[in-house]
């Protein structure tokens, strides 16, 4: 099977320094639905058929279990995105359902495709002639029938089902009344029929095909939404990375502070200045900053796991993909804020909405077909055919159709022997209450897609609405908490001052250094949160995609025969 092309851009993005970052996440639509559609070798198809033995089942085994590839790949956000694309095993059933779908669309087409049946057949039968006193005695009657039969059925886009037979039969009877023997019979016949109101009309016997494309694009879509949902996981993933890294520096300041200022409440106990109770309190303190930062590495730890397992970038095919390191910082630049265009751009791009509105002309198609359905049947029966006779008889007697099976095959040609037909069939199911039923069934399921449809509409819009909030919000916390952190600086070192001279006590510096670490925590989170809250608004209005140049492609279509357009 082929991957899709964003393998090869992807590697040379991770390879080329200043490669741009264009991804074409498309499948190659023949190849992959080709290699598909190969079935096995119809030998191995037989000796399968046969074997009892069913596929080995996939284990892992505990020497796997322990591999793991100890390198690490140092990667920007969008080569991250790259690589989470290309490698996460979740995102796999999302790709392969575009190319599930346009197979049900090629099954839907498939009742246009003509049917060939050839058949042969030989029969020998031995009877006695008669049942009654009369007759009881006489011959033994023995036939022998061979049938060398061809037809060819279609199905017409107008709903009509067309027939062209051509039958052959070879007789022979041991009865003395037989005149011909052989006697072949040729016939070819052409059969017609029609519904007239009833699955009948250009439009309704392509209504299934319809339905099959629209659930092919939907599938396009709904794969859209899963690559979205999966680069602001890899994103919200990258950027817990970035958090738990400087949450982890922050602690570890702590720690140092605390450490500092336990050494200089020794040097003054030793020197009298303070109780020997301040080194016991520097000394907690500490040991409470000490377990913050086992935290922070157990968060970091954890951060670093999760962002490995959902790139899962793993060239060793170990059990444990490669490690991930980020290598960017968090941006803190503005974005600008248009509800407006942001509302009218989510409602126009998101694959969920597009998604919706297919399944909404899905069940209007539903509909469509379970009104003609009320409908009594009513159809057109028509046919003509044209007959052949030929045989030997035995000498002295007169022959009209003497000649051979090419005799008889000329003799049809020539029309001297036909039929036709022509009817009306009239059903009316007396009730009618199944295409009742599902009439109402399909009005009721179109109404519930409509009512899906205005729901998602609603929640689209409050997913931007919040979106754009957020984004607000968190670029206000940014230049809060950055002012906060450095007026916490300033009072630190104030304090600290103050301290050095006697004018404020140990615990004074305590709380103020603790204040410090809280307000540095406090912009890495916001920071942290604006980057979140961007993406999550070009999620909400559907362009994440486009932000990261991921270009979405279906199976490639494929022209439909001649036979399947009329």
């Amino acid at each position: 099977m082929k991957r899709p092309c964003l393998w090869f851009l992807g590697m040379a993005l991770l390879l080329v320094p200043g490669w741009p970052a264009s991804i074409c996440f498309a499948a190659e639509g023949a190849d992959l639905a080709g290699s598909y559609r190969e079935t096995p070798n119809s030998l191995r198809l037989f000796i399968d058929q046969w074997t009892p033995q069913l596929p080995p089942t996939t284990k892992y085994t505990l020497d796997f279990l322990r591999t793991a590839d100890e390198q690490t790949a140092t990667l920007t956000l969008r080569e991250a995105v790259l690589v989470g694309l290309e490698n996460n095993p979740g995102i796999e059933v999302a790709r392969l359902e575009p190319f599930r779908a346009a197979e049900q669309t090629m099954i839907e087409k498939s009742i246009f495709d003509p049917t060939l049946n050839m058949e042969f057949d030989k029969n020998f039968t031995i009877e006695p002639k008669g049942t009654t006193a009369s007759t009881f005695f006489q011959p033994i009657q023995a036939t022998r029938n061979r049938d060398y039969n061809l037809s060819l059925k279609k199905l017409l886009r107008t709903g009509a089902q067309v027939g062209i037979s051509f039958l052959n039969n070879r007789f022979v009877s041991s009865l003395p009344n037989q005149v011909l023997k052989p006697q072949y019979r040729p016939q070819l016949g052409f059969t017609l029929l029609q519904p007239l109101l009833r699955d009948f009309g250009l439009g309704l016997t392509t209504i299934f095909v319809r339905i099959a494309e629209n659930r092919e694009r939907s599938s396009v879509f709904d794969y859209q939404a899963r690559l979205a949902q999966l680069i602001q996981r890899i994103t919200e993933a990258y950027w817990a990375v970035t958090f738990a890294k400087e949450n982890l520096r922050v602690q570890q300041k702590g720690v140092e502070l605390a450490d500092a200022l336990s050494r200089e409440a020794e040097a003054r106990v030793r020197a009298g200045v303070l109780p020997p109770v301040a080194v016991l309190e520097a000394r907690a303190e500490k040991a409470r900053r000490e377990e913050r930062v086992i935290e922070a590495e157990n968060g970091l730890a954890i951060a670093r796991s999760d962002l490995r397992l959902t790139l899962n970038l793993n060239p060793e095919r170990t059990f444990l993909p490669r490690k991930i390191e980020p290598a960017e910082a968090p941006s803190v630049v503005p974005v600008p804020i248009e509800p407006v265009r942001s509302r009218e751009t989510a409602l126009t791009r998101r694959p969920e909405v597009l998604a919706a509105d297919l399944n909404v002309q899905n069940q209007a198609l539903q509909l469509r077909y379970a009104e003609n359905q009320l409908l009594p049947r009513l159809d057109l029966k028509a046919g003509a055919g044209l007959t052949g006779l030929a045989g030997d008889l035995k000498p002295g007697q007169t022959n009209p159709f003497p000649g051979n099976y090419g005799t008889a095959v000329d003799r049809l040609g020539s029309g001297e022997f036909y039929n036709y037909s022509v009817g009306i069939v009239l059903q009316f199911p007396l009730g009618n209450g199944q295409a009742r039923g599902n009439f109402a069934r399909t009005r009721i399921e179109l109404d519930q897609a409509k009512a899906r449809l205005r729901d998602l509409v609603s929640q689209v819009t409050l997913d931007v609405e919040k979106a754009l909030a957020d984004v607000e919000t968190n670029f206000k916390r940014i230049q809060s908490t950055r002012q906060a952190r450095e007026l916490a600086e300033e009072n630190l070192r104030g304090q600290e001052k103050r301290f050095a001279v006697g004018l404020v006590t140990q615990k004074d510096v305590i709380d103020f250094q603790s204040r410090f670490l809280e307000a540095q925590g406090a912009e890495v989170r916001a920071v942290t949160d604006y980057n979140n809250s961007i993406s999550r608004l070009r999620l909400a209005q559907g362009t994440l995609l486009d932000y990261y140049n991921v270009r979405i492609e279906g199976p490639r279509k494929e022209a439909d025969p001649w036979w399947a357009r009329f």
